[in-house]
């Protein structure tokens, strides 16, 4: 294959998307926040060349910052230029998934190819193919069949993409996960807990500054929208399986010390529901959104909200984040966001860059109607039985609706360690999702580390995590208490 030129013209061109490891999203922060990147850093995937052009306009300070700006560049490097393989051994257990950590209860091989790449006069394109075998990854699932959706081993494209660039506009067809918002552990929007989205969408080729004065007050910025089909298995009776997932994003960054993030999540249709053009033209508007019962057919379930993050002043290695994510209010005009569910979270980095310490805590609960003193879980929806899932798995937090945990973490970069904390209660279970299950819920408390060591070409990393919940009871391969363990190993080709 052709692979792409890292020294890109002044022209943006079509390029793959990339979401960092954590590593490498730590890196990405610290240079945002101490040296001026010029990249928003809650929104994942971002178009490859839109990061190296990022990457291009930073001038280290200091040697930190030089080695954060080397280990970004190789690892850029490698995502566009090289094969890359991943097989990962683990016991059939759940976990509590965050930023940048494999969703799979079980063990799971991808494949990705590099980068090709092919430039016109005014139109450019990159294709990349990935694939991934796994598990499945609904640890509740009982019964079996095949090798699709419904299967215990499941085959499906990952990290895979087809880019058309024209006009600073990517138009791709997609296989990938997305991370929305600011958050280490959770995302309340689109994490990293369910398998790749497979859909088409549109996202601007660039996150520089518009030179128009009517958007050049943004700063750097982006904005996403993409149509995806959901790979739920059949859980529950009348379930609309087959949803279509539209998701949309806008996030942006008006001074160095602040970024906002504008997300929305639509799921419509599916089988036994209104699937033509005029009703998702009225889901995309928030008509019919949220009826009450006689008031004929929900148009969709939504959810949309905001998340900040500010970074501390005078310099100090600090910052704080919130993301705020309810459900589309019904009614006349535009359709808002109401019944919040909550995210906060604080950070700091040390040491030269090398550490970075986060407190997190999320809440899937949202205020039940005419009555703020009663909470409901979130991600439930009258219409769409199997709750925001897509595989089996809650779409946002890995910690499902009605939850409430606060997670501790610590990452060493350049060991590549982690070590996360969970302390809280899971109201419906963790990880995956079956409605009317007596799954293991109740108080919780967790504590995972990994460490990524080198042997020649490969990555390895083994990784323990203890899990135990007090109430409920084994469903499928969902435990009370268990220790998850782990081994990956990756290797470029």
């Amino acid at each position: 294959m052709a692979t792409s030129n890292l020294a890109w013209a002044d022209k943006t061109q079509a390029s793959v998307p990339y979401t960092p490891s954590w590593q490498a999203r730590h890196y990405l922060q610290l240079l945002a926040d101490d040296a001026g990147l010029p990249l928003t850093t809650s929104h994942w995937p971002l178009p490859a060349a839109a990061v190296q052009d990022a990457l291009n306009a930073v001038q280290p300070a200091n040697a930190e910052q030089a080695q954060a700006l080397a280990y970004l560049q190789r690892a850029l490097e490698q995502h566009l230029q090289t094969v890359q393989t991943s097989f990962q051994l683990r016991n059939r257990a759940e976990g509590a998934g965050g930023f940048g950590q494999n969703h799979t209860p079980g063990s799971s091989f991808s494949l990705a190819s590099d980068q090709a790449q092919w430039t016109g006069e005014s139109v450019s394109f990159a294709g990349r193919i990935g694939l991934k075998l796994e598990q499945s990854p609904n640890s509740l699932q009982t019964e079996f069949s095949g090798l699709g959706k419904e299967g215990q081993v499941q085959l499906r494209p990952d990290n895979a993409a087809a880019v058309l660039e024209w006009k600073g506009v990517n138009l791709q067809a997609f296989a990938h996960q997305n991370w929305w918002g600011p958050g280490w552990q959770s995302s309340l929007v689109n994490g990293h807990n369910s398998p790749a989205w497979i859909g088409l969408g549109l996202q601007r080729a660039s996150v520089q500054r518009s030179a128009s004065p009517w958007l050049s007050w943004l700063g750097p910025w982006t904005l996403e929208g993409f149509v995806a089909r959901a790979q739920d298995p059949v859980v529950v009776a009348n379930q609309p399986e087959g949803y279509l997932y539209t998701g949309m994003r806008m996030t942006f960054k008006p001074a160095p010390w602040v970024e906002v993030g504008l997300s929305r999540a639509i799921q419509f249709g599916g089988k036994g529901r209104p699937q033509d053009f005029n009703s998702y033209v009225k889901s995309l508007l928030g008509q019919g959104a949220n009826r009450n019962p006689g008031e004929g057919a929900d148009s969709s379930s939504q959810i949309a909200g905001y998340d900040l993050r500010l970074r501390c002043p005078t310099r100090r290695n600090c910052a704080a984040y919130v993301q705020l994510m309810g459900e589309d209010s019904a009614g006349s005009g535009i359709p808002l966001p109401y019944r919040f569910m909550s995210l906060f979270g604080v950070e700091t980095w040390f040491d030269q860059g090398r550490y970075r310490a986060f407190a997190e805590y999320a809440d899937t609960s949202v205020d039940a109607v005419y009555d703020n003193t009663h909470r409901i879980a979130g991600y439930d929806n009258g219409y769409y039985p199997q709750g925001l899932t897509n595989g089996g798995r809650w779409v946002g937090s890995a910690f499902g609706g009605g939850s409430e945990v606060v997670t501790l973490g610590l990452f060493d970069a350049k060991s590549q360690r982690q070590l996360k904390l969970h302390t809280g209660q899971i109201h419906y279970s963790l990880g995956a999702h079956l409605p009317g299950s007596n799954a293991p819920k109740g108080e919780f408390l967790g504590v995972s580390t990994s460490q990524t060591l080198r042997w020649g070409s490969y990555r390895v990393t083994p990784e323990i995590e203890w899990l135990g919940l007090k109430d409920g009871q084994r469903v499928g391969d969902n435990q009370r208490h268990h220790w998850r363990l782990g081994l990956t190993a990756s290797k470029p080709l």
